[in-house]
């Protein structure tokens, strides 16, 4: 889902469960690698964990932009309930990365740990 200047008070600060937001710019090529695996695993990974998964366009969206103090891309953010800001990460990270956030925002064990017990 795109999370906008016009709808981040009903998807964010109203939200019981935690929120990883995507700041991309669709000219950036790794913002592009990640939105593709946003949108082909994370996405519903997140889901089956209580995790909601939003991408948000900096170009379109400068309140946000601006809020967010966002001067490169992509910036992932992970918003709690209650609006704490955690994880905040420059760049593109290794798929890894992202699936063992959303386990941490989840209240569980890494993936991986998961996989050996």
């Amino acid at each position: 889902m795109e999370l906008t200047d016009k709808n981040y008070e009903t998807l964010i600060k109203t939200n019981d469960r935690p929120v990883l937001i995507d700041f991309y710019s669709p000219t950036c090529g790794p913002c592009r690698i990640l939105m593709q695996l946003i949108d082909e695993r994370l996405k519903a990974y997140g889901e089956q964990n209580g995790v909601e998964i939003l991408k948000c366009n900096v170009a379109q969206n400068p309140k946000l932009t601006t809020a967010f103090k966002i001067e490169s891309v992509p910036f992932t953010i992970a918003v709690l309930p209650g609006g704490k800001l955690k994880y905040h990460e420059i760049g593109l990270k290794n798929e890894t990365y992202y699936f063992e956030l959303i386990d941490k925002l989840a209240g569980k064990g890494s993936f991986f740990s998961r996989l050996f017990t």
